[in-house]
């Protein structure tokens, strides 16, 4: 399972072959198999759910809401194996699907789909773009290239794409916006770690990573503006970065706690380290982290979790070591 609304519709995907996958939907108990290989991606709270189809040699962008399944226009491409490509990444609660897709001219960039139409975002002037997320108020923000072939973050917004900056170094990358325009991602520093970042009305903050550790990673951002962060050390970490205090998310002896997914009321799930070596999904509330179990196998993960706290993700059953979706009611 990879994401769900506050509704309790859920998505997810079987994987058929090495580029086949079977997609589907979940509410109260009833599965409804997506189109073709759909492999869902993402979920408004409205109930739209967007992904892309995939083969040996295709990729094209969908989105489903209300029954309706549509694959989305590229931006163009090219008459060769290969030449049209294109990936849906996010959706706001109006509908409107953001990720990249192949041009006319063979370059990648970051497009938004609208009414079925595609827009080409354009780039800070290098030759690729994509778009990682896109806020109720239609702000969209992503990675392009620049004239030096060095990657920016970048937020755009009526038409125009702004340049992120870095905290001193020369590359970053945005990866999440929240509605109020806070905007989240990475970017190398001075030093030359890499550092997530909290961006907003033009300020970039470093958030560091943990005490001991060398880089840091954003993973996702919050409407309260929380930012859950990777740290990388020893071990994978994490911990909540709020007004300008970590939190660190404390894991099961000195295992590791790779945290994957946060909803607006402060819960995080993601996948904890357990002294037998075994892997399990987690879901870390009030600053307790809740072993989440398996399906009966040693190994399971998480990946998001929904507005009601519904965790996302797989399992291993104990009669085949095979993942299986699933999730965790709160």
């Amino acid at each position: 399972m990879v994401c769900g609304n506050a509704s309790g519709l859920l998505a997810g995907f079987w994987q058929t072959s090495p580029y086949g996958v079977d997609g589907f939907l979940w509410r109260a108990g009833t599965i409804r198999r997506l189109p073709g290989s759909s492999r869902p991606i993402a979920m408004s709270q409205a109930g739209t759910v967007v992904g892309e189809t995939t083969g040996r040699h295709i990729r094209q962008a969908f989105s489903w809401s209300y029954g309706a399944h549509t694959t989305l226009p590229y931006l163009g491409g090219q008459d060769q194996l290969g030449g049209y490509m294109s990936t849906a990444a996010a959706v706001n609660f109006l509908g409107l699907v953001v990720g990249c897709s192949t041009t006319d001219n063979g370059e990648q960039h970051a497009c938004l789909w609208s009414g079925g139409a595609s827009r080409d975002l354009g780039t800070l002037g290098g030759p690729g773009s994509s778009a990682a997320a896109v806020n109720d108020l239609g702000q969209v923000v992503g990675t392009s290239l620049t004239s030096t072939g060095t990657s920016r973050g970048f937020i755009w917004s009526n038409g125009r794409m702004r340049d992120l900056g870095t905290l001193g170094g020369e590359w970053s990358n945005a990866i999440g916006v929240n509605n109020v325009g806070h905007v989240v991602g990475n970017s190398e520093s001075p030093d030359g770690q890499a550092h997530a970042f909290w961006w907003r009305k033009g300020r970039m903050t470093s958030l560091g990573p943990l005490e001991g550790d060398q880089h840091s990673e954003a993973v996702a951002v919050n409407g309260r503006g929380q930012v859950l962060v990777r740290s990388y050390g020893s071990c994978v970490r994490g911990f909540l970065w709020a007004h300008g205090r970590r939190t660190e998310i404390r894991g099961i002896g000195a295992g590791s706690v790779d945290p994957a997914g946060l909803n607006d009321n402060g819960v995080v799930c993601g996948t904890v380290g357990l002294p037998n070596g075994e892997g399990h999904a987690f879901r870390w509330q009030q600053r307790v982290l809740t072993d989440l179990g398996t399906l009966g196998g040693p190994l399971s993960a998480a990946y998001s979790v929904t507005a009601t706290g519904i965790v996302l993700g797989e399992a291993e059953e104990a009669a085949a070591p095979v993942s299986r979706p699933a999730f965790w009611a709160p």
